[in-house]
């Protein structure tokens, strides 16, 4: 097990939230006032709505469906039905550990060493590919950084870091920085190359 990437940082800016699927697990990750990227169980303990339907004020996240508020800790801080309960420490929402490194915003899926150091670059896209992770390891000519599901490579001659996550069987999503400045437009075509290769070697 290791950490694993789920989205590029610049595509959860404050005070938005985005519904990610790992491993057919549905997903919330969103980011307050403060900055710090949360993410938890894409489900309100009360009713069971996608806490990606609700929306960010300050650093809480608020269910669209009762409008119960939850603090960046996960606990439920408010329910405005009763606006005077107390509410108990108990009700709050599933969260996972998260971090960021180099542009990528990661979980932990139960390890306990500390998230990778990857240097910061150049974000360019994430990508769906229908294939499988070890596919792509093949066709890069590249090994995993230790401890998270990423990778480094070259293609068309730029410096690329790469991590995925796994929607389901046979489908990625594809992460992808570029340690070249001024190289985006070169960098996605050959993204874009890159998924159709992998995707006839999977078919």
């Amino acid at each position: 097990m290791s950490w694993i990437p789920l989205a590029l940082s610049r595509d959860v800016p404050p005070g938005t939230t985005r519904a990610v699927i790992l491993d057919g697990q549905e997903l919330v990750l969103w980011r307050g006032e403060a900055g710090t990227i949360q993410v938890w169980e894409d489900r309100c303990p009360h009713r069971g709505m996608r806490l990606s339907f609700g929306f960010v004020r300050g650093d809480s996240l608020n269910c669209l469906y009762h409008g119960w508020q939850y603090g960046a800790g996960s606990r439920c801080m408010r329910i405005p039905a009763h606006p005077d309960l107390e509410v108990p420490p108990s009700i709050r929402a599933t969260a996972l550990e998260a971090s960021e490194s180099g542009g990528f915003i990661l979980i932990d899926r139960g390890e306990t060493m500390p998230p990778p150091a990857i240097p910061a670059e150049t974000p360019i896209a994430s990508l769906a590919i229908d294939a499988e992770s070890g596919t792509l390891l093949q066709l890069c000519g590249a090994k995993l950084l230790a401890g998270a599901d990423v990778f480094e490579t070259r293609l068309d001659g730029i410096a690329l870091t790469l991590g995925w996550h796994a929607v389901r069987s046979g489908h990625l999503m594809l992460h992808a920085v570029a340690r070249d400045a001024g190289a985006e437009s070169r960098a996605l075509l050959a993204l874009h190359d890159l998924r159709a290769s992998a995707e006839r070697k999977a078919a």
